[in-house]
């Protein structure tokens, strides 16, 4: 037999799965910084649709003032 040095297999160096969780160590972002841009975002779209009915109701009514 020979005594040559073995390579440890079972090493947690050798592991791809605990390699690549290594290297996805990324710093998480805030979840309440997230919620936070999310509702800032939804009352932004709220006010601009509101203000383009406001828009079209305006126009309706100047366009049915102005037909009589």
């Amino acid at each position: 037999m020979s005594s040559q040095y073995k390579e440890n297999n079972f090493s947690t160096e050798s592991f791809p799965a605990l390699q690549a969780a290594a290297e996805n160590k990324i710093a998480r972002p805030n979840i309440n910084h997230l919620i936070k841009r999310i509702l800032v975002e939804r009352r932004r779209e709220r006010i601009v649709t509101m203000a383009i009915v406001a828009v079209c109701l305006s126009a309706i009514l100047l366009f049915v003032f102005f037909q009589n």
